[in-house]
């Protein structure tokens, strides 16, 4: 199997608060919490590992007892991170309370350290990043790191991915010019935040992405599932009918599978089948990775949701 990815980006401690029962805005709420190793790019990253393509991480962390036990998390998954900074400022924080559902109510994030990873540093490993195929990054990033990236591989045979994260931060890309993007993941909300369109028209959203110089544009809608597009085609893939039990990194999940797919040779449909079956699978489980994931299991998730 051929690919090399390279995922730039946040490397978080998560907290995730899990409510009893319908969580009471402005009361104290009864929850159950778990802690893990997070962030988009890592979690990404640990699920390529763990479907044995070749992955490596460059992040930001701390220089505190929580960046020492993520840097000892990352050599278990198999993630190289030796391009990565260690910086003076607390290893970043991601908090979520849930519905008894699974569903998020409202997450927070408190992160110093992922703008220092900065253009100019970048610009220090652009033989290293040159060496990858695929580059996956996150709008944690500064803005002015995003669009250096986005610089750096325009002309290139590297396909650049996208993913916005939340709303918020999408926005950072409404103003950068995006020529040379291979592909941007947004839920519904993200691209009308990113795009401006405020009719709600997703065609139209779409297309102006496209006349920005995006390739691909694949659209997550949740239960409703997904719609992949290109300049010459639309793909939509429904969703199974599952239970949730924690929505957390189900995008991230998504977007490995469909990643593993891409680089096995597969259809775009087959492509959206396998990030589908990988999100499925981690959206009734807690925690944003699938830690027992291997090929053989992605296969048996893919044949059981879709052939």
């Amino acid at each position: 199997m051929s690919g090399t990815v390279l995922c730039i980006g946040a490397t978080l401690l998560d907290e995730l608060y899990f409510s009893t029962a319908s969580v009471v805005p402005h009361s104290s709420n009864p929850a159950q919490k778990t802690s893990s190793v997070g962030g988009v790019v890592r979690n990404i990253g640990s699920h390529l590992a763990l479907l044995d393509v070749p992955v490596s991480l460059l992040t930001a962390l701390g220089q505190d007892g929580d960046a020492d036990f993520m840097v000892q998390q990352l050599a278990q998954m198999g993630l190289d991170s030796r391009a990565s900074l260690r910086v003076d400022a607390p290893t970043g924080k991601y908090i979520a309370i849930h519905e008894p559902d699974g569903n998020l109510y409202v997450s927070v994030c408190d992160d110093a350290c992922t703008p220092q990873l900065s253009a100019t540093y970048l610009a220090t490993q652009s033989d290293y990043l040159s060496q990858f195929e695929w580059i996956v990054i996150d709008t944690n990033l500064a803005t002015t790191t995003i669009q250096w990236i986005i610089d750096f591989v325009r002309g290139t045979s590297i396909k650049l991915i996208i993913e916005p994260v939340s709303v918020s931060k999408a926005a950072k890309l409404r103003q950068l010019n995006l020529d040379g993007v291979y592909l941007i993941t947004p839920n519904e909300d993200e691209l009308f935040q990113i795009t401006g369109v405020t009719k709600r028209s997703e065609k139209e959203a779409v297309d102006l992405l496209f006349e920005r110089g995006v390739s691909h544009v694949w659209v997550r809608k949740g239960s409703q599932g997904s719609v992949y597009w290109s300049a010459t085609a639309c793909q939509p893939l429904e969703a199974a009918t599952i239970e949730i039990v924690d929505s957390t990194g189900a995008g991230d999940a998504a977007l490995a599978g469909w990643l593993y797919g891409c680089i096995q040779g597969a259809t775009p449909l087959e492509a959206l089948q396998w990030g589908h079956s990988l999100a499925f699978e981690v959206l009734q489980q807690k925690g944003a990775v699938l830690d027992t994931l291997n090929c053989q299991l992605l296969h048996q998730f893919k044949t059981h949701y879709y052939d």
